[in-house]
C-alpha cells in the first residue's frame, strides 16, 4: 500500500524528531568546568573622600565560593545610575564619561586565579591629581570569569556559555565637594495596583547625596505610622523621587494601603552636610 504524505506531515514529524533528540540530550549527564560564577565580594561599594596629591588605598574581599578553582579578570568601568535606579555598566570601548576617574586609578593585576573556598584581598589605588578641583568622580572595579572559563558547561556535543560579572560601585569626594539637598514635596504614586510614597530631591551640589531618616503618617483616622527614607544616591544636579517604605516592626502596617488619606507628614531628612525638617499634608 502506498502511503501518501503531505508536505506539512513532513515538517510535522521533522519537528517532533528534533524535540525528541533534544529532550535526549537533556537527559544525558552534564560536565561542568568552571560552569558558575561563584564568587562572594564584599564591601559592595566604598565611599571615598580625599584632597588633591591623595593615594587613597583599599582592598576588595573576593571569595570563590565554587569547587573548582576559578580565573577572574578585572577592569575599570563608568557606570550612572538609570530612570528606574538601576547601575548600568559602562561597555570597555565608551569614552570616559565626564564624572570619571578612572584615569586616576591602579588595580593590582588583570586576571588573577583563586583556589574553591579561598579568599583573596584585591588592592586598588586612586592617585588624585595635584590640580584636582573640588568636586567627585566615579568609577568601578567589575570582577569577571576569564574568557577562558565562560563556555565551560557542555551538554554533550553543545555547549551552553555561562558568564557573569560583579561591580564593586566606587564614589572619590574631592577636597570640599558636598551634597545640597532641596525638597521638592512629598507625592503619591501607583504602580501595579500599589500605592507608594515618594520624597523628591534635587541636589544643587557637587557630591552625590545619600538621604536617610524617617517621617511619622498621620492618616485622617488618627492612625500613626513611621516610614522610613530608602537610602538611594542622588546624584550632583539630579532630582530623584526616593521611596518612603513601610516596615512592619517600625511602622506597624506592611504596606502604604492601609493608612487612610489626607496623611500629614513630619519628621526629618538627614544627609552628609544638611538635614530637612518634613512638615506637610498630602492630600
Amino acid at each position: 500500500m502506498k502511503l501518501n504524505y503531505t508536505r506539512r506531515d513532513l515538517c510535522k514529524t521533522a519537528f517532533f524528531a528534533f524535540m525528541l533528540f533534544f529532550l535526549l540530550i537533556l537527559a544525558m549527564p552534564c560536565k561542568t568546568e568552571s560552569a558558575t560564577f561563584a564568587v562572594r565580594i564584599s564591601p559592595p561599594n566604598f565611599e571615598l573622600k580625599g584632597k588633591p596629591g591623595d593615594v587613597l588605598r583599599e582592598v576588595i574581599t573576593i571569595e570563590n565560593a565554587d569547587t573548582a578553582q576559578g580565573i577572574y579578570q578585572v577592569r575599570t568601568a563608568d557606570w550612572e545610575i538609570d530612570k528606574k535606579g538601576g547601575v548600568v555598566i559602562q561597555p570597555p570601548d565608551k569614552p570616559l564619561a565626564a564624572s570619571s576617574c578612572r584615569s586616576w586609578t591602579r588595580i593590582e593585576r588583570r586576571i588573577f586565579k583563586l583556589l574553591p573556598k579561598r579568599v583573596k584581598r584585591y588592592r586598588f589605588e586612586v592617585h588624585i591629581p595635584a590640580d584636582a578641583k573640588d568636586g567627585e568622580c566615579r568609577f568601578a572595579v567589575v570582577i569577571s570569569p576569564a574568557p577562558e572559563t565562560i563556555d565551560a558547561m557542555k551538554f554533550g556535543s553543545f555547549n551552553v556559555p555561562v558568564a557573569g560579572a560583579i561591580a564593586v560601585v566606587v564614589y572619590v569626594t574631592v577636597g570640599k565637594a558636598k551634597p545640597e539637598l532641596e525638597f521638592k514635596g512629598v507625592v503619591k504614586k501607583k504602580s501595579n495596583g500599589k500605592t507608594s510614597l515618594m520624597v523628591n530631591l534635587h541636589n544643587w551640589g557637587n557630591a552625590h547625596a545619600r538621604p536617610s531618616g524617617s517621617v511619622i503618617a498621620k492618616d485622617a483616622n488618627g492612625r500613626k505610622a513611621e516610614l522610613l527614607l530608602s537610602p538611594f544616591p542622588i546624584m550632583p544636579g539630579e532630582t530623584r523621587g526616593i521611596r518612603l517604605f513601610a516596615d512592619k516592626e517600625i511602622s506597624g502596617i506592611e504596606n502604604i494601603e492601609e493608612l487612610a488619606f489626607p496623611l500629614y507628614l513630619k519628621g526629618l531628612i538627614e544627609w552628609d552636610g544638611g538635614t530637612y525638617k518634613v512638615d506637610t499634608m498630602l492630600e
